[in-house]
C-alpha cells in the first residue's frame, strides 16, 4: 500500500454521506481540483477530513451563484487541513459578499420590472 498523507483516510463513500452529496458529486469537485485525494495501491481514492468542509462550501457557493472555478479559487488559499478559522471564516464571508451581491441585482431587476421599464427598451 503506498503511503497516504496523515489524515487521508475518507473513502469516497464516506465523504459523499457527510458532506450530503454523491459519490459522483465527490469525483466531480476533485476533477474541479475543489478537493484532492491520493491514491491507495489498489488505486482507491482517499480523503482528508478537511475535503468535507470543502464540498459544503462549494456547494454554499453554488447557492448564491459562484462557478465551481470561482469556488476552488476561494478554496486554493485554505492549505489542506489547516485548522485555521480565520481562513475559513473569510472564505465564508467571500459567500456572504456574493451572495448580498447576487441579492441586490436580483432587486435591482426585479425593480425594473416593477416599471415595465424591460418593455420599452
Amino acid at each position: 500500500m503506498t503511503t497516504t498523507t496523515l489524515g487521508a483516510h475518507l473513502t469516497i463513500g464516506e465523504v459523499a454521506s457527510k458532506a450530503g452529496v454523491s459519490a459522483n458529486a465527490v469525483r466531480y469537485y476533485e476533477r474541479y481540483r475543489v478537493i484532492t485525494a491520493e491514491r491507495t495501491a489498489g488505486n482507491a481514492r482517499r480523503f482528508t477530513v478537511d475535503a468535507i468542509c470543502r464540498i459544503r462550501l462549494a456547494v454554499a457557493a453554488q447557492r448564491v451563484g459562484l462557478s465551481l472555478a470561482e469556488s476552488a479559487e476561494i478554496l486554493a488559499e485554505i492549505p489542506p487541513m489547516s485548522p485555521d478559522l480565520e481562513q475559513w471564516s473569510r472564505a465564508g464571508q467571500r459567500l456572504i459578499d456574493a451572495g448580498q451581491a447576487r441579492i441586490a441585482e436580483l432587486t435591482s431587476v426585479v425593480d425594473e420590472y416593477r416599471t415595465l421599464e424591460f418593455l420599452r427598451n
